[in-house]
């Protein structure tokens, strides 16, 4: 099966336990063009916990986000690749103010704080106060040393993580997701895509090809 990076990501946010919105278009303060867009927009809440009283576990990255960061909403900024993990130059060039205009569209960070905030982003890659952990994601094929040196706390996440994690969450939890009419297209793809290769994650693996 094809399918788009995006939806991908939007697919493992979504499984991770994620509020997702794709494609957050961030609007200029003048002009008629968008400026840019965060490819997966997404809020998973510090008490996440998916059936009960036995939740299914997420990926590591996001279930030890407790632990790391405290009870507090994980807000993430997910740049997505089909090849290499990368960052564009919107979210690395604080002149052009992109992360205050996020910020200030999302509403997570009052007014006043937004500069702060901002900036932080731009130099660590992250930030984290009392209510709420903001944070850029990479996911591509690869993970970028240079992303590792210059935001060593920014995660990188690779298609294969991507791609087995959301194998095993449909085959150990089949008879709670097996009911999912409502999902769309590629949801549907990529279940049905796990059932032709339900005793072989390397075919499931290999048979998934993103699309940049």
């Amino acid at each position: 099966m094809e399918i788009q990076a995006e939806r991908l990501a939007y697919w493992y946010l979504r499984l991770n336990g994620f509020l997702t919105i794709p494609n957050f278009i961030v609007h200029p303060d003048q002009g008629r063009n968008q400026g840019t867009d965060v490819d997966v927009l997404g809020v998973r809440f510090p008490y996440r916990s998916e059936l009960f009283p036995n939740p299914m576990q997420d990926a590591p990255v996001f279930a030890s986000s407790k632990e790391k960061y405290g009870e507090k909403a994980f807000v993430a900024l997910a740049e997505v690749k089909a090849g290499l993990c990368r960052l564009n130059g919107a979210w690395t060039e604080p002149d052009k103010q992109n992360m205050h205009r996020v910020l200030c569209a999302l509403g997570v960070v009052p007014i006043q704080e937004v500069d702060t905030v901002a900036t932080a982003i731009y130099e660590e890659g992250c930030y984290s106060n009392q209510l709420y952990h903001v944070s850029m994601i990479c996911i591509g094929k690869q993970e970028n040393p240079d992303i590792a040196n210059t935001y060593p706390q920014v995660p990188q996440i690779t298609w294969d993580h991507v791609s087995r994690f959301i194998y095993q969450r449909f085959r150990d939890f089949y008879y709670r997701k097996v009911a999912h009419g409502q999902w769309d297209q590629q949801g549907q793809d990529l279940w049905n895509c796990a059932e032709r290769n339900r005793r072989d994650i390397e075919g499931f693996v290999r048979e998934v090809r993103i699309r940049g």
